[in-house]
Order: C-alpha cells, then sequence, then structure tokens
C-alpha cells in the first residue's frame, strides 16, 4: 500500500475539515432523531471532552463546546435502563431503531449533497496519457514517449482510455493521424495500427491512462448536478455496501476491508486538501470528504457491538424474539465490543504513525 506523502500541518488542517465535521453531523443526526422520537438528551457536545465551557440549552440539552475539535457526541438518557422516564431503552423498537440508524443516515445524505456540489462547482475533464512505449512497435517507430498526452486520434478528440481503445480497433490495419501534446508543444504523428499486435501488445504498443486535467474544469446547472451527483452517489454507495458480499464470494480480496485509523485518514485528507489548493479547485477533497462520509456510515452500520449497527441487531432480535434482552447482559456486550473497538483503533494509531514517519523508499 502507498503511503500519502504529506507534512503534519497538512494532515492535521485536513483531519480538523474532513472528520470533524464528518463525526459532528453524525451524531446531529442521533440528535434530531432522538429530539423527534422525544427521547431526553443530557449533552450534545461540539468536541470531544475536557468540556470547555457551556454555550446554552435546547430544551433539555445541555450544548457544550469540548477541547478536542474532532466531531461531537450527544448522550442519551437512559441508553441501556428501559426503566428511565422518557430514555432511549424505554422506547418502542421502531423509535430505537431510527435513532440509532440516524446517525448512518445523516452520512449518507451528507454524502449525497456533497456530491452534488462536486458538479455544481465544477469537474476536472479528464485526458489521456501514454505511460508506455514497447521496442520496435509503431508507437515507437513513430517517435512517441513516455509522457505525450493524446489530444486526438483520426481527427476525434480523445479524453478517456475508453475513447482511445474504440478509435484505435475502428482504425485497425491502417495508418492514422495522432495529434499529441510533449510539454507545451503540440505535434502531429502518422502512426500504424496492427490488426494482430505480439502478445502483451495493444495494436500501437502503447500503455495509457486517464489521468485529469485540472486546466479544464466542467460545471453543470443545479439540475444535471442533482443527476450526475445522485447517479454516481448511488453507484458508490451499491459498491461499498455490496463489497462484503463479494468479498464473501470471493469476487474482491479481503484486503479491500483493511481498515484505516485516523492517522491515514488525516493524512489522506491532508494530501487531497493540499491537492486541492494546487490545483486550484476543491474537486479532489470534496470527493475525498463524500467517500470519507460513506464509508463512516458504512462502518456504523456492520453489525458489531458497540457500533450502531450492533445495537440496531439487538432491536431486530427483540422484534424477532417478541421480548428484550436483559439490559444488563446487552449493556456487557456493548462494553466488550468497545474495549474491542478502542484496542483495535490503538493498534492501527501506532501502526500507522510508524509508517508515515518511515522514511520512503527508493
Amino acid at each position: 500500500m502507498s503511503e500519502p506523502v504529506v507534512t503534519v500541518p497538512w494532515g492535521i488542517l485536513g483531519a480538523l475539515l474532513v472528520l470533524g465535521p464528518l463525526i459532528f453531523f453524525h451524531e446531529l443526526g442521533h440528535l434530531l432523531a432522538a429530539k423527534l422520537g422525544r427521547v431526553a438528551v443530557e449533552e450534545f457536545g461540539f468536541g470531544f471532552p475536557p468540556r470547555l465551557l457551556v454555550l446554552g440549552r435546547w430544551g433539555e440539552t445541555l450544548l457544550t463546546l469540548n477541547a478536542i475539535p474532532f466531531g461531537g457526541f450527544v448522550r442519551l438518557c437512559g441508553e441501556e435502563d428501559p426503566e428511565v422516564p422518557d430514555g432511549f431503552a424505554g422506547r418502542p423498537r421502531r423509535w430505537r431503531f431510527f435513532i440509532l440508524a440516524a446517525g448512518p443516515l445523516m452520512n449518507l445524505l451528507l454524502a449525497w449533497g456533497v456530491l452534488i456540489g462536486v458538479f455544481l462547482l465544477g469537474v476536472p475533464a479528464t485526458r489521456v496519457r501514454i505511460t508506455g512505449v514497447a521496442p520496435d512497435s509503431p508507437a515507437a517507430q513513430a517517435g512517441l514517449a513516455p509522457g505525450d498526452i493524446v489530444l486526438a486520434l483520426a481527427g476525434t478528440p480523445v479524453e478517456t482510455t475508453e475513447q482511445m481503445r474504440s478509435l484505435t480497433l475502428a482504425w485497425q490495419g491502417q495508418t492514422v493521424r495522432l495529434r499529441i501534446q510533449r510539454g507545451a508543444a503540440v505535434q502531429e504523428v502518422q502512426v500504424y495500427v496492427r490488426p494482430n499486435p505480439p502478445p502483451g501488445q495493444g495494436p500501437m504498443g502503447v500503455v495509457i491512462a486517464a489521468e485529469f486535467d485540472f486546466a479544464r474544469i466542467r460545471r453543470y446547472g443545479l439540475g444535471e448536478a442533482a443527476v450526475r451527483g445522485t447517479a454516481l452517489f448511488a453507484g458508490l454507495t451499491g459498491w461499498l455496501f455490496s463489497l462484503p458480499g463479494r468479498i464473501v464470494l470471493g469476487l474482491v480480496p479481503l484486503e479491500a476491508l483493511q481498515p484505516a485509523g485516523p492517522v491515514r485518514i488525516g493524512a489522506e485528507a491532508g494530501e487531497t486538501l493540499r491537492g486541492s489548493v494546487e490545483a486550484g479547485t476543491p474537486y479532489p477533497f470534496l470527493t475525498f470528504t463524500a467517500l470519507l462520509s460513506l464509508a463512516i456510515a458504512f462502518t456504523n452500520l456492520l453489525p458489531l457491538p458497540a457500533l450502531d449497527g450492533g445495537r440496531i441487531l439487538f432491536v431486530l432480535l427483540e422484534a424477532v424474539r417478541g421480548r428484550r434482552m436483559d439490559p444488563k447482559r446487552e449493556q456487557a456486550v456493548h462494553l466488550i465490543g468497545f474495549v474491542f473497538l478502542l484496542a483495535l483503533l490503538f493498534i492501527l494509531t501506532v501502526r500507522e504513525i510508524g509508517e508515515l514517519a518511515r522514511p520512503p523508499g527508493p
């Protein structure tokens, strides 16, 4: 796995701008759902303790500002005790399910909104770059070199690798005019498109890759941005939530579910933030934010003790059994899960600090 190359200030700033708001909105989802379900909320904190000051009250809820500026938290009354008046555990199953699911749901809605915003603010166009040229191939004979950008093939503009491949197949057995950019210069070359290339080579003998062209930003109106953002959201959500099933079927390696801790997330957030600043567009940073929000929703819905998904599982088991588990036993299960998650977080943090502190290899 490649390591993000990012300085500490960028990593800290990226973590503050990404993790903080995403965790905050997650907890805000729980708060709003609890208020809607008439569950008493003791405290809603901006950031994590220790407490700095009390900002005010919303009904019975204490609104606080805390010292660690990452997200927030919500403290519900009677989380484990169904005997507490207006407490969470005493509410009907449908309300407990809704309150628990509201945090991940807020992250899903936030990701959806951010992706629509991405298309409103502008998406960089793509271009095709030659990354390799086979020796003695038509491309090598035409003078093509790694780093050349393909602008057009036979007069047809090329922006994606799919366009390049389909046009190449259409001109097999013929010599075509290829317009390329090398540095600041634009030139045209004639390249023969082989109908029967050697094994492991394409018709021209080039290896190509798509990359973003941040000099060309495409902005969309609200309607088209909503359509494109919704389509991208649906595709990413479907891909992410189908991941466990595809891993079970052997379609995706288990490494795809490798967890990331706050150090790596902060480093990658800092890297995308710096990339956005250098490119002059928020696209890289906002796209990363949307993906992370989806990941937070997915992770919290996993049926593991202490996570929202684990608590939802107990609500569903209660519905199937017709009676709830002993609150003390359920609390013990979630406590064990919480300790396990803390231990995993500690291990990830130590490992990631070591990885990021290690000097890059040759």
